[in-house]
């Protein structure tokens, strides 16, 4: 019974290191060289999208909250993406996609996502293949 013991507490005691090694791994912040060219590519590729840059987004499991909140605003189109949101942990980037012809609120797009518990930073615009920053904060 105690050889059993131990080797269960051995094994619990072994899984909880590796997994405390993966979540320091998925902590890592992308660099804004890395983040840019990533969001060249989102928006080339999804050209009637948002596509923001969002501090604190560090794996998959941030999709949950963000999503909650983000699906709710009315010029978010549920049908692309995942429930209308894209999210990369990897370079801390948001896609939302658009319904047409609906004007983004970027102060509600931002109130939605700091509600969840993350930093909006800027959104990212492509126009004629060159990339565009503009600050984005929910107003208090």
């Amino acid at each position: 019974m105690k050889v059993n013991f131990l080797k269960l507490f051995v094994g619990v005691l072994a899984l909880l290191l590796s997994a405390s090694g993966a979540v320091a791994e998925d902590l890592k912040e992308a660099s804004e060289e890395v983040r840019s060219e990533a969001a060249r590519k989102k928006l080339g590729e999804k050209p009637g999208a948002l596509c923001l840059y969002v501090k604190g987004l560090c794996c998959p499991s941030c999709a949950i909250g963000i999503r909650k909140k983000v699906t709710k605003l009315k010029f978010v189109d549920r049908k692309e993406f995942s429930k209308g949101v894209d999210l990369d942990a990897k370079t801390q980037l948001v896609m939302i996609g658009l319904k047409a012809g609906a004007t983004p609120d970027n102060t509600k797009l931002a109130r939605a996502i700091e509600d969840a518990g993350y930093d909006p930073v800027h959104l990212y615009s492509l126009t004629a293949g060159k990339l565009a920053t503009t600050p984005i904060r929910a107003k208090n």
